[in-house]
């Protein structure tokens, strides 16, 4: 890690003394998850892994979020992104699209942005995701709005830690100014895009962050597609 803080494994349990019940209602849906997680990715590891991971989850979630509702939901998304990326990691799964993750410290409006674009313009044909250092509570409402503007939702986003499985996935990794905080694994490619915090800046400044931000976005897409991908665009 050479010092720096810049990957967050596996969500861990909140501190010795912090409330961790977990209601009923909420309590059922994950253990109901749990089952079709591990029925999905039997093959990438056992039951006890999945039911950490989710309950992890939920647990670090309910901790950092503003908003409560929904968390069993948000924690079985993260979960199987989890999943899935220790999956691609091991080479257990198998995918021939190209894998781009965009890290800034909140994840709460600028790397969701980023890879929102690179879907769009890509028609799906690169795998995008995002990640923070350390994530938010919440996304910047003036986020939401830029993009509704362009017609693309940031509804269902949510802020979500930098994990090292996901890492690893990426096959190209894109730092939105925090490249000195991520660490460079071997094998991927990394750039830093120095795109500033969105916290102060009024709505005007960051739609011009947009625009920027899909200026940026189509030469990496046309960079990194394959020929096999261009041809069935």
């Amino acid at each position: 890690m050479n010092g720096k803080n810049t990957i967050q494994p596996t969500p861990s349990p909140p501190d010795p003394g912090t409330d961790t019940a977990i209601p009923a209602l909420d309590r059922h849906v994950l253990e109901r998850t749990a089952a079709h997680l591990h029925e999905r990715y039997a093959r990438v590891t056992d039951r006890p892994t999945v039911d950490r991971i989710l309950t992890e989850a939920y647990r670090e979630m309910a901790r950092r979020a503003t908003v409560k509702t929904h968390l069993s939901l948000l924690a079985g998304n993260f979960a199987d992104s989890q999943l899935r990326a220790l999956g691609l990691a091991q080479g257990i799964i198998e995918s021939p699209l190209p894998r781009v993750l965009f890290i800034d410290d909140a994840n709460a409006g600028r790397s969701q942005m980023a890879a929102s674009l690179l879907l769009k313009h890509s028609a799906g044909q690169i795998t995008a995701r995002s990640a923070g250092l350390t994530p938010a509570g919440h996304l910047y409402e003036d986020a939401v709005t830029v993009m509704a503007e362009i017609g693309i939702p940031l509804d269902h986003a949510y802020p979500k830690p930098l994990s090292l499985d996901v890492h690893r996935a990426a096959q190209h990794v894109v730092a939105l100014g925090c490249a000195g905080q991520v660490e460079r694994l071997p094998g991927q490619d990394y750039r830093d895009w120095d795109i500033p915090n969105f916290v102060g800046r009024p709505l005007r400044d960051i739609r011009a962050m947009r625009d920027d931000l899909e200026r940026r976005t189509l030469p990496l897409m046309r960079e990194i597609e394959t020929p096999a991908l261009r041809l069935s665009a």
